[in-house]
Formats: structure tokens, sequence, C-alpha cells
């Protein structure tokens, strides 16, 4: 995969992973977990920007923004999984500048806070998924 093509699915995978949270956190009666929904999606659209100035900075256009889809409280674990292949994901690549390079890796680090942030919501919203 040409990196203009990488980082342009990763823009979109994060735009929508931050949507799914805020449409989860919508649907949830607890302020706890909503709380944490909700931080999820603002990790997740800091990452989206991130990834945003990166295309810039080469001068790449930016993808279409994805269209928020109704999420159901158990697509709650269809989002945590997304976070760990996300994690791994980032971790994993490697790229030529090194200024992508850390982008990633923080990224990556920041999706296991985002996958236990999940993964707590899940808990806790466990009776009634």
């Amino acid at each position: 995969m040409r990196l203009e093509e990488f980082l342009a699915k990763a823009y979109q995978d994060e735009l929508l992973d931050a949507l799914r949270a805020e449409r989860a956190a919508e649907g949830v009666p607890y302020p706890h977990v909503r709380a944490l929904l909700l931080e999820v999606a603002k990790r997740e659209r800091a990452h989206a920007e991130a990834i945003a100035e990166a295309l810039r900075a080469r001068s790449l256009p930016l993808p279409p923004s994805p269209k928020a889809e109704e999420i159901p409280p158990e697509a709650l674990l269809r989002l945590l999984s997304e976070e760990g292949f996300d994690r791994a994901h980032y971790l994993e690549s490697t790229f030529p500048d090194p200024a992508l390079e850390a982008l990633f890796t923080r990224i990556g680090r920041e999706e296991a806070l985002n996958q236990e942030a999940v993964r707590k919501a899940v808990v806790l919203m466990g009776g009634s998924l």
C-alpha cells in the first residue's frame, strides 16, 4: 500500500471510530460509561486531525469523511476489537519518514488507552448488551 493510501485509510478509520464512539455514547444511560466513550471519541478525533496534518504537509488531499451509521450498544464489542487491530496495525507499520514513524507509534500507544476504555464500557454495560 502506498503512503498516500495508508494515510487516507488511517484518516477515515480514525474518524469512523470517533463517530462510532460518539454514537455509542449517545445511547448509554450511565454518565461514567458515556464519559469513557466520549474520551475515546476525543482521542480518535485528535488522531484523525494529526493524520490530516500529515496529509496536508505532503500536499495530499483529505479523503471524504465517513458517514455516521447507527451504532447499537452491542457495537461496543466491534469497536473494542477494532481498537486492538488498529493498535497492532500502527505499531507494526514502518515509515521512511521519522515524523510519521513517531506519529503512528504515538497513535498506536494511544489506541491501547482506547481499547481499555472501550473494554471497561463493555464490562460496565454487560448487563445491557
